[in-house]
C-alpha cells in the first residue's frame, strides 16, 4: 500500500512540474523587436522568414533531442518537433535553405545565442541570463 502511495505522488509531481515548465523564447541582444508573435516565430522556424526588421539575417537555434522545454516550444508553433526535423531536411534536401543549428543542451543554446548576432532560440524560463534578451515567455 505503501508503494501505491508513493507511485501516486510521484506521478502528481512529474504532471505538475511539467504543468508549469516555462519556455523563454531568447534572442541576441542585436536583435532589434523587443518582443515576438507566436506567429512570426512559426514563420522563422519554419524558415519562412529570413531577416529581422533591421535586415539582419535571423538565425534560429534549436535543442538536438527533445525535451519538456522543446515539447512546450514546438506545441506553441503547432509542430512536434519530429514535424519539424521532417520539415527541415526536406528544406534542406531540396536546397531551399539550411536547417537551424541543433545543440545538446538549452546552456549551449544560450551561449550561442548571447555569442551570435541575430541568432534566436528557446531554453527554460530559469536559465535565462542578462547575456540574452527575452522575446516571450511561453507559460
Amino acid at each position: 500500500m505503501k508503494l501505491y502511495k508513493y507511485y501516486i505522488l510521484v506521478f502528481l509531481f512529474i504532471g505538475f512540474s511539467n504543468a508549469y515548465a516555462q519556455v523563454a523564447i531568447i534572442a541576441n541582444k542585436s536583435v532589434p523587436e523587443g518582443s515576438i508573435s507566436t506567429d512570426k516565430l512559426s514563420q522563422i522556424y519554419l524558415l519562412k522568414a529570413n531577416k529581422w526588421s533591421n535586415g539582419a539575417a535571423i538565425i534560429p537555434i534549436t535543442l538536438k533531442s527533445e525535451n519538456e522545454t522543446s515539447k512546450k516550444f514546438f506545441n506553441v508553433i503547432g509542430k512536434s518537433s519530429m514535424e519539424m526535423k521532417k520539415i527541415w531536411m526536406k528544406i534542406q534536401l531540396t536546397g531551399e535553405g539550411q536547417s537551424p543549428a541543433g545543440f545538446g543542451s538549452e546552456e549551449e543554446i544560450l551561449e550561442k545565442v548571447a555569442s551570435t548576432p541575430g541568432a534566436i532560440g528557446f531554453i527554460s524560463l530559469d536559465k535565462v541570463n542578462d547575456k540574452v534578451k527575452v522575446l516571450l515567455e511561453i507559460k
